[in-house]
This record gives C-alpha cells, sequence and structure tokens, in this order.
C-alpha cells in the first residue's frame, strides 16, 4: 500500500527534522483556528455522528464429541479399530483436563505400566472410607482376609529400577497392612460389585452404594486406565485430538455466499497440541477426513441427533446451537497515554506527545504516534456474551448513531468476502467449505493451571559428533509415584584409569563411558519412507557387560521418536500435575505432560572402537 496515501494529512512543518513542533501544534492565534473551523462547516456535525448503540447477532454451537489420538474416520484406517468418541460437553470441566488426563490407577497393570504406590494406598484408603460412611466398615477386613492379593504388596528390590527413600518407607510400614486400590478394582466383576463372600452380614445395597460412589471418585480425581483413549502421540511427543459441534444456525448473509455451511458440522483438530496451554490458535478447522466423526457417534449410540447440552446457569437457552440479537451501549476505546479526544483539553503530565522522538527510518514509532493522534478517537468497543466450550460467528453488526441513522457495518458474508475481521480466526483445511467463514473458538480453558513440581523431566537432544540423539533423564517417578532427581557428573565420562603403569601405552575400549541416566536414540530409517526416525536403544555398560535404557514412565511406551520433532535446540518433556478451576467453580486436577524447547545440542564424546592412551 502506498505509504503516503496512508499519512498524507495538513499539519504544520518546520525546517528542522525535530517532531516537536509539529506535534505539538503550537499557534500564536487559537481563535484564529476556531473561526475557521466554523467557516469550514467543521462544527455543524452533520458527517461526524458517534455511535449511541450496536445491534449485534450471533450465533453459536457448543462442541459435542471428542476424539483423541488425532486418527479421524476417513483416514484410509479401519472404522471398527477407531476410538470410539466421547462426550465433551456434559461438564465445565477445563479442555486441557479432559486432553491430558493420564489414568493413573491400572488394574491389572494396564500398558504395561504399574499404579504408583501412593495412589494405589490412597485409592485403598479411600475405600476404606467410603464403607464406613456407608456403616460397612467390616467388609474392607473381611475382603483382606479372603483375599489376601488386595493387600498392597511391592514388588522385591531390583538393581534395575531406581528407588528413593519414599519407597523404603512404604515397603516398611505399608507391606501387607493396607488395601491396595488398583488390585480392589481389578478383583470388581463386569457389574461392578464385589464378591458375595465378602460381605458377610452386611447390607448389599449399601455396600453397591459405596463401591460405586468409590470408583466415581477414582475416576474423577485419580483416573482408571481403560475408561479413556489417550490423546498423546509417543512418535511425536505431544497431543492430538479432534473436537466436533453440530452445523451453525443457518444466517441468509452466510448462506448466499456458502450455501453449504448450512449443513455443515464444525470440526477443529490440533494436531499438534505440546500441552502448555489451550487456546484459540491451538486448533485448526479440520478437513474432508474428518467429516463422518459425528456420523460414527450417531451410529454407535443409536441416535438420530446430538444429545442437548444444558449449560445450566451460563445465561443461554439449552441446546447444542443458538442464536441471538442483542443491543449494547459502545464505548470508546482507551489505553494508557491515550491524547484527549478535544483539541484544546490539557492532557495528563505523565504524557507529552511532543517530545516524541524518531529518526528518518523509524517507522513502527511514527505509525504508533499516528494513530495515537488521528486515529485513536475513532475505535470503540461493544462486547458481546458468548457461551463457552463452542464456536461463535457474528452475523451481522448494525450501528446506530446519535443523529438515528442506522449503518450496517458488517455481515458474515462481507468478512468471507473481502477477508477482513479474521484477527483470531482459526486456520482452515482448504477442501471445506467452512475455511470461508469467520469463527471464533470460545474455549473452555485452563488460563493458567497451578503446576506442581516436574514429577518426570526429561531433555531430548542431539549429538552431531556421536550421529545419534539421547534422552537425559533428569528426573523420574519411582515406583511409589514420587519424583526422583538423577544428576550426572562430567566425570561420568572420563576414561577409567587403565592397568598398565606405562603412560604411553595404547588401551583399547569397546567404546568410551557414557553417563548413567543418558539413553541412546539412534536414526533409522524405516521400510518403504525417506524420513529417518529416532529409535530408543540401550547402551552396553562396558565395566559390568550390562545393558541400561531409560527407566522413566514418559519413554515407557517410546519405540521411536519422529526425527523432525527433536530440533537442534532440544526437547524438554515434563510430566506434572496440574490444578485448575472450571467456570462452574468446581477444582479439577489432572495429571499431564508438556513439551518445551531446550538448550541446544549436548555433546558426549561416545567412541566406539577407541585405542587411547
Amino acid at each position: 500500500m502506498n505509504n503516503y496515501t496512508m499519512w498524507k494529512r495538513l499539519e504544520p512543518h518546520t525546517q528542522t527534522q525535530d517532531l516537536d513542533p509539529g506535534l505539538s501544534a503550537g499557534m500564536a492565534d487559537p481563535l484564529w483556528m476556531l473561526l475557521r473551523q466554523w467557516q469550514l462547516g467543521e462544527l455543524s456535525g452533520d458527517d461526524g455522528g458517534s455511535p449511541v448503540a450496536v445491534d449485534i447477532a450471533s450465533s453459536w454451537t457448543r462442541f459435542t464429541h471428542y476424539l483423541p489420538g488425532g486418527t479421524v474416520p476417513g483416514d484410509g484406517a479401519d472404522p471398527a479399530a477407531q476410538p470410539r468418541v466421547a462426550l465433551v460437553g456434559e461438564s465445565s470441566k477445563p479442555l486441557e483436563a479432559v486432553v491430558e488426563a493420564e489414568p493413573v490407577l491400572r488394574p491389572g497393570a494396564a500398558g504395561g505400566q504399574e499404579t504408583p504406590w501412593v495412589a494405589a494406598v490412597q485409592a485403598g484408603r479411600s475405600l476404606r472410607r467410603h464403607l464406613e460412611r456407608h456403616q460397612a466398615a467390616a467388609v474392607a477386613d473381611t475382603l483382606a482376609d479372603l483375599f489376601p492379593n488386595v493387600l498392597f504388596q511391592p514388588p522385591e528390590p531390583s538393581t534395575d529400577i531406581v528407588e528413593g527413600a519414599v519407597e523404603a518407607r512404604y515397603r516398611a510400614l505399608l507391606a501387607g497392612k493396607v488395601l491396595d486400590g488398583a488390585k480392589v478394582l481389578s478383583l470388581l466383576d463386569g457389574a461392578g460389585a464385589l464378591p458375595a463372600q465378602a460381605l458377610g452380614g452386611t447390607d448389599p445395597a449399601a455396600v453397591q452404594a459405596a463401591v460405586d460412589d468409590w470408583k466415581r471418585e477414582m475416576v474423577e480425581d485419580w483416573g482408571v486406565a481403560g475408561t479413556a483413549v489417550p490423546a498423546w502421540s509417543n512418535p511425536a511427543l505431544e497431543y492430538s485430538f479432534t473436537i466436533a459441534a453440530p452445523p451453525l444456525p443457518v444466517d441468509s448473509f452466510a448462506a448466499a455466499v456458502n450455501p453449504a455451511q448450512a449443513a455443515e458440522q464444525v470440526l477443529m483438530q490440533a494436531p499438534e497440541y505440546n500441552g502448555t496451554g489451550m487456546t484459540w490458535s491451538s486448533l485448526d478447522i479440520a478437513g474432508p477426513a474428518a467429516e463422518t466423526l459425528a456420523a460414527q457417534y450417531q451410529r454407535e449410540q443409536g441416535i438420530d441427533a446430538p444429545p442437548p447440552d444444558p449449560h445450566d446457569g451460563d445465561g443461554f437457552s439449552e441446546g447444542s446451537t443458538g442464536r441471538h440479537v442483542r443491543t449494547v451501549l459502545p464505548a470508546p476505546l482507551v489505553f494508557e497515554g491515550m491524547p484527549s479526544n478535544r483539541f484544546w483539553e490539557f492532557e495528563d503530565s505523565q504524557l507529552s506527545l511532543g517530545r516524541g522522538t524518531a529518526g528518518p527510518t523509524d517507522l513502527v514509532r511514527m505509525a504508533a504516534v499516528d494513530f495515537a493522534t488521528v486515529f485513536s478517537p475513532d475505535w470503540f468497543l461493544a462486547p458481546v456474551e458468548l457461551p463457552v466450550g463452542g464456536v461463535a460467528r457474528i452475523d451481522w453488526v448494525i450501528v446506530r448513531d446519535n443523529f438515528g441513522v442506522a449503518t450496517l457495518v458488517g455481515t458474515s458474508a462481507w468478512q468471507a468476502s473481502d477477508n477482513v475481521g479474521r484477527m483470531f480466526q482459526p486456520s482452515a483445511t482448504l477442501g471445506r467449505g467452512l475455511e470461508d467463514v469467520p469463527l471464533l473458538a470460545v474455549l473452555p480453558s485452563a488460563l493458567a493451571p497451578i503446576e506442581s513440581p516436574p514429577l518426570e523431566q526429561i531433555a531430548l537432544q542431539r549429538d552431531e559428533g556421536a550421529n545419534m540423539g539421547w534422552c537425559i533423564e533428569r528426573r523420574i517417578m519411582g515406583p511409589a509415584g514420587r519424583a526422583i532427581d538423577r544428576p550426572w557428573l562430567n566425570s561420568e565420562f572420563g576414561l577409567p584409569k587403565p592397568d598398565t603403569a606405562d603412560p604411553h601405552e595404547l588401551v583399547w575400549r569397546l567404546s568410551t563411558p557414557v553417563a548413567q541416566t543418558w539413553t541412546p536414540l539412534v536414526a533409522v530409517r524405516q521400510d518403504g519412507t525417506t524420513l529417518p526416525i529416532l529409535r530408543k536403544a540401550r547402551i552396553l555398560a562396558t565395566e559390568t557387560g550390562a545393558r541400561r535404557g531409560a527407566q522413566g514412565a514418559i519413554m515407557a511406551g517410546v519405540r521411536d521418536v519422529n526425527d523432525e520433532e527433536v530440533t537442534r535446540s532440544g526437547i524438554d518433556v515434563r510430566i506434572t500435575d496440574q490444578l485448575a478451576r472450571g467456570y462452574d467453580g468446581r477444582s479439577y486436577v489432572w495429571r499431564g505432560r508438556s513439551k518445551r524447547p531446550w538448550l541446544g545440542e549436548v555433546s558426549s564424546g561416545l567412541r566406539y572402537d577407541a585405542a587411547t592412551p
């Protein structure tokens, strides 16, 4: 755009390059300026009406379906193998808690991972409290006597598993003495009831009520493996998921531009969510591959339409979709340091626009001063209330000024045709009609949850000298579920002392030593592909002949890592517990993972078949 046409205006100039005289607008006879304004008609106000009311029509649709894992029907996979779609809108739980929450209780060592001892013991104590609340405390003792395998019994210590002081205390104080909540969950049959012989003379209905309340609490507080499909992708080390909402209400303006959108459901994907907080930019409007998401859910549930989602108390009508027209009072947009709207009004002493300085190439500062002095009084705020947990669209805006003139300033169709008003619109995959519809995602985000210190923290970094990557475990979760620090020292990479006394004699070594917390990631190529992957390996300890590898939960289920994920800056992956409030005021706690940039490359100095002095 031509800068001359943007900044052309009448203002006094001086013979110097100083901006102070022009910005101060000093005059010897201000009454003469007022006379000229009256003569030129600037005081008549016939073309400068101020907005006094704004009519805004908005429509929305709430998210009703959630598909974890990033796999959408239509991607060429077997539809029968697709994970089941779960509902999102039954509560005000933050979206981060829905996506990131990991199951902690693992009945029967689900997924090859044991339940942390802390969670198992606390779940068993919680069951005893629920039984006592329903006057069935004797059932817990009878259950332990009849089924000793439900008592907490940690495995024997092993040199292959790192343990800390917490593990030692659990072995000494609790082994064989308290119920193991994960083992009790495994003991429950398909109906969710305890064995009949464990009830004795206790009322079965009271016991069943206690068990149901306990299981519900375990799912909400800890999460139970098998109740949800994880959204974490091990090769990518990030989350991926899809959420869907019913079609937006029909809008005549938008339908004129894009008739297909009237019957088109809204699907949004987050293919690369790193777990550091959900915002509107984390989601993209999904492409044609996700078209059958809602159809799959309806087929599995045997329903003809998405279920209603009543959000009591949010000020909106019940149902998954809605539309309303509101009249609001516009308020002038103000910002700190804004000049006064009236030319002769005294301004705050903390601001002096006349002291602004800028060089010949300082265009950003000149543009900021230009906006503040010329265009700042032209902006107004008109608030629009929208429901949380869905997608919204502004259908049209009508501004009424103090002269009674109503002006249609924008429609959704106009925004789509002229490509304006898209500052906060999610990106769209081409091939569907919704990429031309200006949408706003209003997510039930946690915003700023309280985060615990890392329970586990690893770094994945490149080593160009050794031509491989490394997984460096800085902190891991021990068997009890508490963090165990694993520091490493530079001395761990030093060569061991040779047996010979001759300092000039060469000593052959199979490999040079590497710190115990370093696990190699070797670049390999998969069959039929050109992009390499980093495969987790184990390293041979030449002094003992043992092979060691990563011991933390993050790398437990990882076989391969995508090569492009481990950048030259490295990545830091953590497991933390998080606490946040939903918009209903309830507190939600979940355990999730996050991925962040790290400290760059490393050098292990690893060499094979080395002869050194």
